[in-house]
C-alpha cells in the first residue's frame, strides 16, 4: 500500500506534468501573442522547469532547450513585440499549424493529469494509475504525429523552435521511456536502451 508522503509526492508531480503539458501544446497552438508575451517573460520557461523537476538528473537532457529560452527571454529588451510575434507565427505556420489537429487532442494528456493529481490527492490508488493508463493511451495514439513535428523542429528551425522542439521529443521521451530523441535524431537519450522512464514510480509499488 502507497504511503501518504509517496500518494502526495505523486500527486505534485502530476500536477506539475499537466502544467509542463499545458505550456508545450499552448507553445504549439494557443493564441500567438500570449504564448509570445510568455516566452518573452520567461514564465514558459518556468513552468516547463518546474514541470521536469521529477526527472531528476535526466532534466539535465532539456537544459540546453531551457537556457535558449532563457536567453531569448533576457534578450527581449532588445526587440520589439511585433517583431517577436511575427517570427513566432512564421514557425508556427511553417511547421506546427499542418497538424494542429493532432496538437490539440494531446490536451486531453494534460486534463487526465489533472484528474490523476486530483485522484492522488484524495488517496484514490486505483483512479489515479487508470488515470495514468489513460494517458499513455492518447500518447500512444498520436506518438507518430508529435515526434516527426519535434524532429522538423529541431532540424528545420532556429531559435525558440528549435527549443520547442528539443523539449517536445525531451517530453514524450519522458512520458513513454520511448528515447525518441535517439530515434529521430540519433542524439543521446534520456533512457538507457531496455529501460523505461516510471513517472509516478508506480512500477516500483
Amino acid at each position: 500500500m502507497p504511503t501518504p508522503d509517496f500518494i502526495t509526492q505523486v500527486s505534485r508531480v502530476t500536477a506539475e506534468r499537466a502544467e509542463a503539458w499545458d505550456a508545450l501544446l499552448d507553445a504549439l497552438s494557443a493564441p500567438a501573442a500570449g504564448v509570445v508575451e510568455q516566452l518573452r517573460s520567461g514564465g514558459l520557461a518556468e513552468t516547463w522547469r518546474t514541470g521536469v523537476n521529477w526527472l531528476g538528473q535526466d532534466s539535465d537532457l532539456m537544459t540546453g532547450a531551457l537556457l535558449t529560452l532563457d536567453v531569448y527571454a533576457r534578450g527581449s529588451e532588445r526587440r520589439t513585440f511585433a517583431d517577436d510575434l511575427a517570427g513566432f507565427d512564421a514557425g508556427r505556420a511553417a511547421m506546427a499549424e499542418p497538424v494542429a489537429a493532432a496538437i490539440e487532442s494531446m490536451r486531453t494528456v494534460a486534463a487526465l493529469c489533472r484528474d490523476e493529481a486530483a485522484a492522488w490527492s484524495r488517496g484514490d490508488v486505483t483512479a489515479g494509475k487508470d488515470l495514468r493508463a489513460q494517458q499513455n493511451d492518447v500518447i500512444q495514439e498520436h506518438v507518430v504525429v508529435l515526434p516527426e513535428l519535434g524532429a522538423r523542429l529541431v532540424r528545420e528551425s532556429t531559435g525558440v523552435w528549435r527549443a520547442i522542439g528539443q523539449l517536445l521529443l525531451a517530453f514524450l521521451t519522458a512520458e513513454t521511456g520511448k528515447d525518441y530523441q535517439r530515434a529521430v535524431l540519433g542524439a543521446p537519450g534520456m533512457v538507457k536502451p531496455g529501460g523505461r522512464v516510471d513517472p509516478n514510480g508506480l512500477a516500483r509499488r
